[in-house]
């Protein structure tokens, strides 16, 4: 946690033009990134179409989460930029822009409370019905719909109440519930059984048009419903771009 001397010298970045529509695209355009004087990315390229499902794999230390980092705007390029529908990103408001990206980690925290609280996080803007309808996205509304109090079932310490796969649903549905317009996952099945983590894939496949999904990963399951593959390694972009075809999301 950053020592509240630091906080304090920490600029607000909360200035800034509001967030495009994100009808286009995220670029990356020869990003480049350092820890210090350690490079972490250099010169990486990318697109991220919207509407689709982009992946970026490989290994752990590879630069992924880094990143991913970078389009939360906790840190900025050492150089090139990242643009979002043709606008720097660094132009753009950092809470407006935060507010349109849903993020999937891949520990996932719940509390000893309510699915409903463990999902509006306390935002009372966030309604029965806006829960309702991200758990129909995430695929989680029929084993919530079959407990005793439904939504309002308290999930116990940690989420241990359910499976790893049922508390995945729920993370996504969280993800979800204030209309992201860019769904991150970060490592996010890694932890799943093989069989749980195809189903998880195919239901982040369904979200594919209403949103936009960046996965970053270094499981091939992903590789089955994403449009466009891309493969990092120590920082940098060892291939080109790969673009699956639809045909091949199905099983």
């Amino acid at each position: 946690m950053i020592a509240d001397t630091e906080a304090a010298a920490e600029p607000d970045a909360s200035k800034g033009v509001a967030p495009p529509a994100f009808t286009e695209a995220l670029r990356f355009d020869q990003v480049a990134f350092a820890y210090q004087d350690l490079p972490v990315l250099r010169g990486v390229s990318l697109e991220v179409p919207a509407g689709k499902v982009t992946a970026v794999i490989g290994p752990s230390g590879a630069g992924k989460t880094t990143l991913i980092d970078l389009v939360c705007r906790l840190h900025a390029p050492s150089a090139g930029r990242i643009t979002v529908d043709g606008i720097d990103l660094q132009e753009i408001g950092v809470h407006a822009w935060r507010e349109t990206i849903g993020y999937v980690p891949q520990e996932m925290i719940f509390f000893h409370d309510t699915i409903l609280r463990n999902l509006t996080l306390g935002d009372e803007t966030i309604t029965r019905a806006d829960i309702e309808r991200c758990l129909q996205q995430a695929g989680a509304a029929a084993f919530v719909a079959d407990l005793p109090d439904g939504i309002d079932t308290v999930v116990g310490e940690r989420g241990t109440r359910f499976s790893g796969g049922q508390r995945q649903r729920l993370a996504i549905a969280r993800a979800l519930a204030r209309r992201p317009r860019l769904l991150i996952l970060d490592e996010a099945t890694t932890a799943l059984d093989p069989q749980t983590e195809e189903a998880i894939c195919d239901t982040l496949r369904g979200l594919a048009g209403e949103i936009t999904i960046l996965a970053i990963s270094h499981q091939p399951a992903i590789l089955r419903i994403s449009d466009r593959v891309y493969e990092i390694e120590q920082g940098e972009l060892r291939a080109a771009p790969l673009t699956t075809q639809a045909a091949s999301h199905a099983t």
